[in-house]
């Protein structure tokens, strides 16, 4: 993929802007950073806070040849590059599923992909963003934040960042491109968080129970199972992990 990366000095969100440009017909591999972001979106409908110019936040337009049910292997392919791009700051990161990053128990990026479709067909797909890369203090969150500042006690260049992590993510996506599932997912599912071993889930029922990752689908579903050996499958808000 060919990077045309167009900057902000403030957004109030990088994705909303990308696409924006998508619905106008920019073209695959346009990226859109900002070094202020006023009302950042993630999963959930939660906020993102970053410190403006301390973070990376951006957003790049795609315009994959996926089936619809199979798209979440650009969630896999975009976080593996994530996780890579770390690697060579100094940082050993995880994918917590659906869409965060964490370094041990504590998120250091998240990402949101959003799709445009016209009927059954995709149109675009924005894959955003957020990663702390020097910000050291946090505001008060249910999830304690990290930054690749306060777990190495160096500071970098954003600009870098963003170029390291686009420079991960390009022969992952080349692999999509060509058909290679099996090499991206087992990539993926190898840098997942809790992989190894049962944890406690909580179901939207309010039950919790002990399981162990089997999956994730290429839909995005994650497949547990408990220590019976009986599986289930959960898609997007329909289960938590308990930190």
């Amino acid at each position: 993929m060919q990077y045309r990366i167009i900057h902000y000095s403030s957004l109030a969100s990088s994705s909303t802007e990308a696409a924006r440009l998508a619905a106008e017909g920019a073209e695959e591999g346009v990226v859109v950073v900002c070094s202020e972001q006023t009302a950042g979106r993630g999963q959930r409908n939660n906020k993102w806070v970053a410190n403006p110019g301390e973070n990376l936040t951006m957003s790049i337009i795609m315009r994959p040849s996926i089936a619809a049910e199979e798209l979440f292997l650009l969630s896999k392919a975009f976080s593996v590059a994530v996780i890579e791009s770390l690697q060579k700051f100094g940082l050993a990161a995880s994918i917590k599923w659906p869409n965060d990053i964490y370094v041990e128990n504590r998120k250091i990026a998240g990402i949101l992909i959003e799709h445009s479709f016209s009927g059954n067909n995709l149109v675009f797909t924005v894959t955003g963003l957020g990663l702390n890369v020097n910000q050291t203090r946090f505001p008060p969150l249910e999830i304690t934040p990290v930054s690749i500042a306060s777990e190495t006690g160096i500071f970098h260049d954003v600009n870098k960042v963003m170029n390291s992590v686009l420079d991960a993510f390009t022969p992952l996506y080349n692999l999509l491109v060509i058909g290679r599932y099996d090499t991206v997912n087992e990539m993926y599912m190898k840098k997942l968080y809790r992989k190894e071993g049962f944890f406690p889930y909580k179901k939207l029922t309010g039950e919790i129970f002990y399981a162990k990752i089997v999956e994730v689908k290429n839909s995005g579903q994650l497949i547990l199972a408990d220590r019976n050996g009986k599986s289930e499958a959960f898609m997007f808000k329909e289960i938590l992990y308990i930190l």
